[in-house]
């Protein structure tokens, strides 16, 4: 390369990885099919889009009755609560009207990432991109994208937190930035900016994921002890793939 960085070829797969989130979503999907209030579910982002790796977080939207939508904007109110380790407020992710939530939920001893978006049905239109599980009622499809649909709602601030509430949020969030690491992902550096870790941006790979690794020692101290050992083990594997998988192609 003329400018002398590296390029990294992308790590690994991580087939446990896939195997429980395949799992958790069946049995969400299941518990939502029983839930005679919840009048359609599809995942959108890259499971919906048909882009999903190993790696791929969840990217849930469901549909309820104009006064549900708070009621199913809670993280214990959604299925799966009983595996919850943290979950945040998140109205900047969601079009007025419509709820988010993130959830960072622990299974089998590592970390799964799930945004929920939880939509009234009289604002319901299937994005374009958007893969349905079920609709009781049959909404609409639309030509746009699940991103467009959001930008095109009215934006709202994100929901006030703490140093504490952060604090834990950026630990919830390592397992974001590590899976950009575990992709070569241009923006790993600014994920790791963001959950609180130094410039990074000449960094290899096995050096961005070290520093995560300081991260989760230094703040990791009050979040779930369950989530602190689950984080710790994604790290794990992201560093075997990447172990096994860098090429300098410069």
């Amino acid at each position: 390369m003329a400018s002398g960085r590296r390029e990294w070829v992308g790590a690994g797969g991580a087939p446990t990885l896939r195997s429980i989130r395949e799992s958790w979503l069946a049995s969400a999907l299941d518990e939502l099919r029983a839930d005679t209030a919840v009048l359609a579910a599809g995942l959108v982002g890259s499971l919906g889009r048909g882009e999903a790796d190993d790696w791929s977080d969840v990217d849930l939207l469901i549909v309820v009755g104009d006064g549900e939508v708070d009621r199913y904007g809670n993280a214990a109110r959604l299925p799966g609560a009983k595996w919850a380790s943290l979950s945040f407020d998140a109205p900047h992710n969601a079009p007025r009207g419509a709820r988010a939530v993130s959830v960072q939920y622990v299974l089998e001893g590592l970390p799964l990432w799930v945004d929920w978006y939880v939509f009234s049905q009289t604002r319901c239109a299937w994005a374009s991109d958007a893969e349905i599980a079920f609709d009781r009622l049959g909404f609409a499809r639309t030509k746009e994208t699940f991103a467009e649909q959001l930008a095109r709602g009215e934006a709202r601030p994100g929901s006030p937190k703490d140093p504490e509430q952060h604090r834990l949020l950026q630990v919830a969030l390592l397992p974001v930035a590590a899976k950009r690491i575990a992709r070569r992902s241009p923006d790993a550096p600014e994920l790791i900016a963001f959950v609180g870790g130094p410039d990074v941006a000449d960094a290899s790979p096995l050096e961005q994921l070290r520093a995560l690794r300081s991260l989760l020692a230094e703040h990791g101290g009050g979040a779930p002890d369950a989530l602190v050992l689950a984080i710790g083990r994604y790290l794990d594997l992201v560093e075997e793939g990447l172990s096994s998988g860098d090429v300098d192609r410069r």
